[in-house]
């Protein structure tokens, strides 16, 4: 009993380096016990992987091959050393063939796909949503006259970047160990081989003083131009503040004057379309007819399905109806059905949203801390569209003000666009709903 008396003494005595070594020994039960966690989980997928990679492989057929598009800046400079630790052995393991290509400069993973020449069975982006939408861009390039070939290279998706809303659409929704969880799922779905088919949003930037236009850039996530999405944007400028800066953020940026608060110009749109005879000679007109010199004298057989709908004969007279209204508000967001969870139309489309005409400094904080959480409120309108021009006005007060809009979260130059969905146009690797743990 005296020695406890003595022992809570001493801790009595010397309570400030009572308080540090308790905070040191919780901190390190509890990284001891996430470390062991992580060494079980990351033990049930190996074992998984393995059991693919243990499968004989007959004499006449090569290995699966992957190429890994690596965005070794992103997350922070963390992707490729979470990608050689939780990615990697998953793939090797499964006997897949592996390719690295580390990127060196922005937008250079588009060049790199569009000029690859040796076969891969799948690409897989290692990092966050801008690089997903470059190598989306140099596939749908690559492939720009043979749609139906885009759809033959899957794409597996790492969440390795600052921002994964893609990827998050597809494997998220863990507790514990989400990081861990949602990378090596990512790259389990890679090796299961399950896809689904995600749509692609062109970007067309209308360049009137121009002599060649710019080529189109494929976003598969969102499009993003106002006052959250500039303040989100400068972050990283406040890194002293260590996980607090995503709040300062708002804090810092809400009363500025080079954010952009007027998102003013005019939107024309085109309500969505299931399918009609107008879509039919559009889409004919846009890919390639297949014919060749001996369709001349063998008539070209066409396989048909009992159960697919005859759209050359479905009337839609609203489609390709273009609607035109004006645009006054501090932010304008457009969206694919990919990331917006909310929208399950059968229809192909894209959500437009349009933010209130103007908002207080309280009203614009409290809104950037509940989007850090994944919440929107200050929406005062939503459209639903299939394709969509946006031409930005510049009010006289804000005329040399240099504005930007965002493609997956990159930037861009604000000038006028056009944006034409094309439904379920690249594959994807994916989970099944049971198979998420």
């Amino acid at each position: 009993m005296a020695r406890v008396i003595n022992f809570f003494k001493i801790i009595r005595n010397n309570w400030k380096k009572s308080v540090v070594g308790a905070a040191a020994f919780s901190y390190g039960v509890s990284y001891s016990m996430d470390a062991y966690e992580t060494e079980q989980i990351m033990r049930e997928y190996c074992e998984e992987a393995a059991k693919y990679g243990d499968q004989p492989l007959p004499t006449q057929l090569k290995p699966q091959h992957v190429t890994v598009i690596l965005n070794p800046v992103a997350k922070k400079r963390k992707a490729k050393k979470l990608f050689e630790k939780y990615c990697e052995p998953l793939l090797h393991l499964a006997g897949f063939a592996v390719t690295i290509i580390q990127t060196q400069s922005e937008n250079q993973a588009r060049n790199l796909i569009a000029n690859l020449n040796t076969h891969t069975d799948a690409i897989v982006v290692a990092g966050g949503d801008g690089t997903l939408s470059d190598v989306v861009t140099g596939i749908m390039r690559k492939y720009k006259n043979n749609a139906s070939a885009a759809k033959q290279c899957p794409i597996g998706i790492l969440p390795l970047g600052q921002t994964n809303r893609v990827a998050d659409s597809l494997f998220n929704g863990y507790e514990d160990l989400a990081e861990v969880r949602e990378l090596a799922d990512a790259t389990m779905a890679v090796i299961r081989g399950k896809t689904k088919l995600m749509d692609v949003l062109e970007v067309e930037l209308l360049e009137k003083d121009s002599e060649q236009a710019p080529e189109s850039i494929y976003a598969i996530g969102a499009i993003e131009w106002g006052a959250w999405k500039d303040a989100h944007s400068r972050q990283d400028k406040y890194w002293y503040w260590g996980s607090l800066r995503r709040y300062v953020t708002y804090v810092f940026n809400g009363y500025k004057s080079d954010i952009n608060w007027d998102c003013n110009g005019v939107i024309r749109y085109s309500d969505p379309c299931s399918g009609c005879s107008k879509c039919c000679q559009e889409q004919e007109k846009q890919s390639p007819s297949g014919r060749r010199w001996w369709h001349s004298f063998v008539p070209i057989i066409k396989k048909t399905d009992e159960k697919a709908i005859d759209y050359s004969k479905v009337i839609n007279e609203n489609c390709g109806v273009i609607r035109e209204i004006p645009v006054s508000a501090t932010e304008l967001r457009i969206t694919t059905q990919n990331v917006d969870q909310k929208n399950n139309r059968l229809i192909p489309s894209v959500t437009i949203e349009l933010g209130p005409d103007s908002v207080n400094y309280t009203d614009f904080v409290t809104e950037g801390w509940r989007r850090i959480k994944g919440i929107k409120t200050l929406v005062n309108k939503t459209l639903e569209a299939k394709d969509i021009e946006i031409h930005p006005l510049k009010s006289d007060e804000f005329a040399d003000k240099e504005s930007s809009f965002y493609i997956d979260n990159e930037e861009f130059e604000l000038k006028p666009a056009k944006f034409r969905l094309i439904p379920k146009n690249v594959k994807v690797f994916c989970l099944d709903d049971q198979e998420k743990k």
